[in-house]
């Protein structure tokens, strides 16, 4: 039996640096790796599959303001020689019980309140198929930290525990880290309404982070739905305008936006014929509808035909629109430059994040 532990570092008169990785939408890693290590005191970025992992110097409160990343997790262990075999979970029991969590909890209990002792619970995943199920990962970890660490209380709920800690296997590799926050970053407060084919805060977040958003840019959001692209672009500093032909979703972006306390302007109407002058908009980010989750009442190529035309319309000459859809080929009709392109994993699909600019005027 071989596992690798890696201690987190607390003491010594440096500034002690601990070892971290973030759980990311597959498709989104390097975005979520470029936003990581723009924190100041983080190095040594690296992405995996769905993971992105770092070091960071403490204090770690400035991670918890990450936006791109479904959750992030300081990492406590690598283990190994985990088959799909169910001699795996009296492997996983072993190394649990060598699992010692006190120096994790100090450094979250430095950005967030944690009981004395902490309730904890454990999330479990895997890639490939196994003779055990995700649930007699959790169990089998579970009783071995329960056992070593005296008076702690395992919770099955994770919204009932103080503390979380992830176990993700992949192929034979075991990769575990106990979450820094109390509950995962995608949780984004604001988002209490939802419509068919609303975005993951997150996914939002990494289209507001390829637009390159400053404070004080113009963003239009054409297609609004529940408003969470506009809410993310507002919470980096931007004037945000956005709007819906349908009234329902204009009312779940209006009770989002009071819940992020967002300043965003949110009209009624037609996409394919704004009300808004030429010129007029730095950043334009949306997710157009494409007929699955929501209907598009009229013929769709010519829909996204016509939203193409809008979108370079108003425009700034500098400008740069960043799209997601499942029609990427429709995009890259419009007359504008493409100059990247990612697909990403979302609702079981694999839809594409473009980003665009208007063609450049030719030199006179």
């Amino acid at each position: 039996m071989c596992g690798v532990e890696h201690p987190l570092c607390l003491g010594g008169t440096r500034q002690p640096m601990v070892d971290l990785f973030a759980v990311t939408t597959r498709g989104l890693e390097a975005v979520s790796a470029e936003e990581l290590a723009a924190l100041p005191g983080v190095v040594g970025v690296t992405t995996e599959y769905r993971r992105v992992t770092a070091r960071a110097e403490a204090p770690l409160t400035q991670l918890l303001t990450l936006r791109t990343v479904d959750d992030l997790f300081l990492s406590l262990a690598r283990w190994s020689d985990l088959g799909p075999e169910r001699a795996a979970l009296a492997r996983l029991r072993a190394y649990s019980a060598r699992l010692d969590l006190r120096p994790a909890v100090t450094l979250c209990a430095s950005v967030r309140p944690v009981s004395n002792p902490p309730t904890f619970s454990v999330t479990a995943n895997f890639v490939g198929r196994r003779n055990y199920t995700a649930n007699e990962i959790k169990l089998a970890c579970a009783t071995s930290i329960e056992s070593r660490h005296r008076g702690w209380v395992y919770r099955t709920d994770d919204r009932d525990a103080d503390l979380n800690v992830r176990v993700f296997v992949e192929h034979a590799t075991a990769h575990v880290g106990i979450r820094l926050a109390h509950e995962p970053l995608q949780n984004r407060h604001y988002k209490q309404e939802h419509v068919p084919g609303s975005l993951r805060p997150p996914v939002a977040a990494a289209m507001a982070w390829l637009a390159a958003i400053c404070v004080g840019d113009r963003v239009l959001d054409p297609c609004c739905g529940a408003g969470t692209l506009l809410i993310e672009a507002a919470a980096i500093g931007a004037v945000a305008l956005g709007g819906d032909s349908d009234a329902h979703s204009l009312t779940a972006a209006r009770a989002n936006a009071a819940g992020a306390c967002a300043a965003i302007d949110l009209q009624r109407w037609d996409a394919q014929a704004l009300p808004v002058a030429d010129s007029t908009m730095r950043r334009v980010c949306t997710n157009p509808p494409w007929g699955r989750k929501v209907a598009i009442e009229v013929d769709a190529a010519a829909f996204y035909h016509d939203i193409g035309r809008e979108i370079g319309r108003v425009l700034t000459p500098d400008g740069k629109a960043v799209i997601l859809t499942w029609i990427p080929e429709w995009v890259r009709a419009w007359d504008m430059h493409v100059v990247r392109e990612i697909e990403i994993s979302l609702y079981g699909r694999t839809p594409t994040i473009m980003v665009l600019e208007r063609h450049s005027l030719p030199t006179l």
